[in-house]
């Protein structure tokens, strides 16, 4: 295939917005859309090179396998190396055990399934994932595992069959999109069957012969044009979704693929993608998009604090030396037999990806090398109650007696108290109802996209069970309901009465609290609200726990008093206006001073990530605060409440 300049303009155009998404700017909102441009020019080129090899007679599955390994192993493995020291200094254990899971998978070409894994509630930070990025990788290779293998069996058949086989699997694979946005939108973002379709699309342009396309100058200039304004408008109107890749995946798709088909160098979008600095940037793409993700992610765990724009400037600027180096004195001279042969190359990359698997199980068999520092580890340990697999049970299977006195009904800032209640009474008979981002609502469910759509309407469906088993089990007498609030507030859109979708604001949630308590109290229980801990929107326990890692102090964590009453505006308002009418407990006074609250109490710190307790913070609070007693009291007594009504007071209902 005679190369084309204006391809490695249009990889140009694909890495830098994936560059600026990631590092934050708001200039590009759909930057990662940069990702579908790179699979359909991947369709397109290999495609065409296998297509030609076949009718050739020349392709050799082998001769294959090698030009892949030359192409994507040496800077890969590379990448991985370098990774390994700075992830082995600066990584909490937690992190180095998820980092030697992507380690192994990403050498297995499987990194995308570990991904899909990782993202549910419990994961880390994706923006601290090291090697996040090479989930694109993973389903380029699963691709071509059995795409060769796919063109050999149709060459018997003619091109018009072959193309019509592509457009039924490039159709599947679209539908499948949106079959998974509703079941699992993480399978639907990283896995091979969600995103055939965008390098099927590619593929088929190649099997099409779109080369040999005689059209008008004239229309190969307007549908290049298009083609380009479509990839130029999803980075700049595309958000992230749930329903992604989909609907909204088709422009930058077809944008490209009319880019590759129509956009030469005759054109004047071939001549603009022709640019000398477009086209530098495009050779050495590969390189700046396997650097990017390591430099930031590195960075960030560095730094601890937020990187300020000025900051990402200077890290972009390092991405494009190291692509660069890595490019000239890696990339380049591995392509080249002459350098290093067929053997020379399988047998370093099965040396080197094998030794990065096993330091990669190694990391993961021994929880992140924990034994290096056990206290560490336990700072960030999440408070999971009685136990992860209680999430969403509504039954006595999470209790500790057959016969509760106190429920614990909500989301997961419910399931942090039950460490404290039982450390402040040990004997307590308690039965644990939480489910994660699901607030303790007798109407109203949050519409969490990333959480599929059908997820609203379980969340509805836990509340009902949550309703019956109090209703069933009439020794419980006290009930503690607590939520963060904030899943209700910051989406869009919230379920009532389980079918109706409404615009969120805090009156509805209020409202919708009241309703809950209401309830409660016209069945014979005794119900008390637990408000969500002070924070500001960092990640406060990371802080901590990294700050201890590099024996930095950890005064940098607390969060100031005037941010936590920004971050907190609306929950401190639905806070205070139930506490008109029902009892609530708030842990402000005991946590905020007049200028900051304190992250840690005694010595010990006290939070897992931004909000929920660790387990060892949970029970060192349970204890400090008194869970139980404060809890009851409260419930027993509404005049307590009120103390908490001023949010900007920060009063606590319970000290």
């Amino acid at each position: 295939m005679q190369y084309r300049p204006e391809i490695d303009g249009l990889r140009a155009l694909a890495v830098v917005p994936v560059l600026l998404f990631h590092a934050g700017f708001g200039l590009v909102d759909g930057g990662f859309a940069g990702v579908d441009v790179f699979f359909v020019i991947s369709g397109f080129l290999i495609t065409s090179i296998i297509h030609r090899e076949i009718r050739e007679g020349r392709f050799s599955i082998v001769s294959f396998y090698e030009r892949r390994a030359r192409r994507l192993a040496p800077a890969l493995l590379l990448v991985c190396a370098v990774c390994i020291p700075f992830a082995m200094m600066w990584m909490l254990p937690e992190e180095l055990n998820n980092f030697g899971k992507s380690l192994y998978a990403v050498n297995l070409f499987a990194s995308n399934f570990v991904f899909w894994d990782q993202t549910g509630y419990f994961a880390p930070s994706t923006d601290l994932m090291p090697l996040l990025h090479t989930w694109s990788l993973a389903v380029e290779e699963q691709f071509y595992l059995v795409f060769p293998l796919l063109l050999l069996l149709l060459r018997r058949f003619s091109p018009a069959t072959t193309l019509k086989v592509m457009a039924a699997l490039i159709l599947v694979s679209f539908g499948s999109t949106q079959l998974l946005a509703f079941l699992d939108p993480a399978a639907n973002f990283y896995l091979l069957p969600s995103r055939f379709w965008e390098l099927g699309i590619g593929a088929a342009l190649a099997l099409a012969g779109v080369e040999t396309f005689e059209v008008k100058k004239f229309h190969r200039e307007l549908l290049a044009t298009l083609g380009l304004a479509a990839i130029v408008a999803s980075y700049a109107f595309v958000k992230e979704s749930a329903f992604y890749p989909g609907w909204a995946t088709v422009p930058v798709v077809l944008g490209t693929a009319l880019v590759l088909a129509f956009g030469r160098g005759d054109t004047v979008v071939g001549r603009l993608l022709s640019l000398k600095p477009l086209v530098a940037i495009g050779l050495i793409s590969y390189s700046l998009y396997l650097w990017h993700q390591p430099v930031f992610a590195f960075a960030r765990l560095r730094a601890i604090e937020e990187i300020p724009e000025s900051g990402y400037v200077v890290l972009i600027g390092l991405c494009f030396v190291l692509a660069f180096l890595s490019w000239r004195f890696v990339e380049q001279p591995f392509r080249k037999p002459v350098r290093f042969g067929r053997g020379a190359v399988f047998g370093a990359t099965l040396a080197a990806g094998s030794a990065a698997i096993a330091l990669g199980l190694g990391f993961d068999g021994s929880d992140g090398l924990v034994s290096r520092n056990r206290a560490l580890a336990e700072l960030t340990r999440p408070s999971v109650g009685l136990g992860k697999t209680c999430d969403a049970v509504a039954d006595l299977k999470c209790a500790t007696s057959a016969a509760p006195e106190v429920a614990v009904w909500g989301d997961s800032f419910a399931r942090h108290l039950v460490d404290g209640i039982i450390a402040s009474k040990p004997d307590v008979e308690l039965v644990q109802l939480a489910k994660n981002n699901c607030g303790p609502f007798v109407n109203l469910a949050p519409v969490v996209p990333r959480l599929g759509r059908d997820w609203p309407q379980d969340c509805v469906r836990y509340n009902s069970d949550v309703r019956r088993f109090l209703l069933a089990n009439r020794s419980i007498r006290y009930v503690v309901l607590s939520s963060s609030l904030s899943q209700y507030l910051k989406e869009e859109r919230v379920l009532v009465d389980g079918h109706k979708e409404v615009p969120s604001e805090t009156r509805l949630l209020s409202d919708g609290l009241r309703a809950t308590l209401a309830w409660l109290k016209e069945n014979g229980f005794e119900p008390v609200f637990v408000a969500p801990t002070p924070h500001d929107g960092r990640d406060t326990g990371l802080c901590v726990a990294r700050s201890r890692l590099l024996d930095e102090p950890d005064q940098r964590c607390e969060p100031a008093l005037e941010n936590v009453r920004r971050h907190d505006r609306d929950v401190l308002t639905v806070v205070a206006d139930i506490a008109d009418e029902y009892p609530v407990v708030s842990f402000n006074n005991y946590l905020c001073d007049a200028a900051s609250c304190k992250v840690e109490d005694k010595g010990v710190a006290l939070f897992e990530d931004g909000g929920h307790f660790s387990a060892q913070g949970s029970r060192q609070m349970g204890r400090s605060f008194d869970f139980y007693r404060t809890f009851i009291d409260a419930a027993k007594d509404e005049t307590l409440s009120q103390r908490a009504a001023q949010p900007a007071a920060f009063e606590s209902a319970g000290s």
